[in-house]
């Protein structure tokens, strides 16, 4: 089957610094919320998803290359499969608004940068994107391609890493009445999450590398009326995503066995996916299988999509002898839009490798 195969994966989250840790948490329904220093407008704490190991009072920028250089640790092995020695990164990021400014320039240098010793596989930053929840997915979008159209080696470093947890976006988020409380019951939990995946053309098996899942599509859209816009979800955006993957030849050949969505706990996002569910029938599972980052992450933003398309390629993998064929998730995220911008929407489906070292058997 054609398709780019994931063969890496490095995470670092509050209920993990590894991605060993992590999907292992995640599997035993852990979670880290937990009250801050911070206090919402009748006083009360505000909660939140915090790496422990973490200074409370690092800055967001702090955080975030905290979170990334850890997940980056979990990839670099593979990076030196390369045989140009050189990997291009493409990297999702917050959208701009609300949460403390990133020093991006200073962020994107500390990702980049090798750590001591390190022989082959440097990163090359490639592409940047700013679209929030659905960055990963234009980072990923914009590596399958480069890869396919010869610009890049044969593999490439696709992540994402946010922050909401230092005290200034804190701040920003109980201002702005969003975080959950007694006061706000429709309310989110800030979080934190890093992630990457490295991606290989057709044939990784070639370079040694073993394949954990192969990624059969990727959209891309735009919300008109996001969530900024304070207006009930119409799911437009969504849907269109949606209806892309489902007229892809191989993302929309069948249905797929679930879905993990990137959102915090707004019923929003359950109104905008219940409707974009509706017009997008023959592609979702039914009946409906479904799993929300908010349950373990809180909104870890921009790093939301990372986690969960692990999640999904080891929460499938474990069930695919079972099944007697390869199970196939569709990943997705959705912005918050504002600043005059249209939410952004990105989705994927990918489908867990068994068998094979390069994802050939067990389909």
């Amino acid at each position: 089957m054609s398709g780019e195969r994931v063969v890496g994966l490095g995470l670092c989250t509050p209920v993990g610094t590894t991605e060993a840790m992590t999907l292992a948490s995640m599997r035993a329904g852990l979670a880290r919320f937990a009250e801050t220093a911070e206090r919402g407008a009748h006083g009360e704490p505000v909660r939140a998803s915090r790496l422990s190991t973490l200074d409370p009072s690092s800055t967001r920028t702090e955080r975030m290359i905290a979170l990334g250089r850890a997940a980056l640790d979990g990839v670099r092995e593979r990076l030196k499969a390369s045989p140009t020695g050189r990997v291009p990164l493409y990297l999702g990021l917050p959208e701009p608004g609300l949460g403390a400014p990133v020093a991006r320039e200073s962020l994107l240098a500390a990702l980049q940068a090798a750590p001591p010793g390190q022989a082959g596989g440097a990163l090359v930053l490639t592409g940047a994107f700013d679209g929030g929840r659905a960055a990963f997915f234009e980072a990923l979008s914009a590596a399958l391609g480069d890869l396919r159209a010869g610009r890049v080696g044969s593999m490439a470093v696709v992540g994402a890493v946010d922050s909401l947890c230092d005290a200034d976006s804190l701040s920003a988020l109980s201002a702005a009445r969003l975080h959950l409380s007694a006061q706000n019951r429709d309310g989110r939990i800030p979080g934190e999450a890093a992630g990457f995946v490295v991606v290989a053309r057709p044939g990784a098996a070639a370079m040694g590398l073993e394949a954990l899942g192969v990624v059969l599509g990727v959209a891309l859209g735009a919300e008109p009326a996001p969530f900024a816009s304070r207006v009930p979800s119409a799911a437009d955006g969504l849907t269109g995503v949606l209806r892309a993957l489902r007229g892809d030849e191989a993302a929309g050949a069948r249905r797929v066995d679930e879905v993990m969505s990137c959102q915090p706990g707004e019923s929003f996002w359950a109104t905008e996916l219940s409707r974009a569910y509706l017009r997008n029938a023959a592609l979702m599972p039914e009946p409906l299988a479904l799993r929300a980052a908010g349950e373990w992450l809180g909104d870890a933003g921009a790093g939301a999509a990372p986690v969960m398309l692990a999640a999904a390629l080891h929460r499938r993998r474990r069930r695919a002898q079972a099944a007697g064929r390869a199970p196939r998730t569709l990943v997705y995220g959705s912005a918050d839009g504002g600043r005059g911008r249209g939410g952004r929407v990105g989705a994927c489906v990918v489908e867990a490798v068994f068998g094979g070292a390069d994802g050939g058997e067990g389909r």
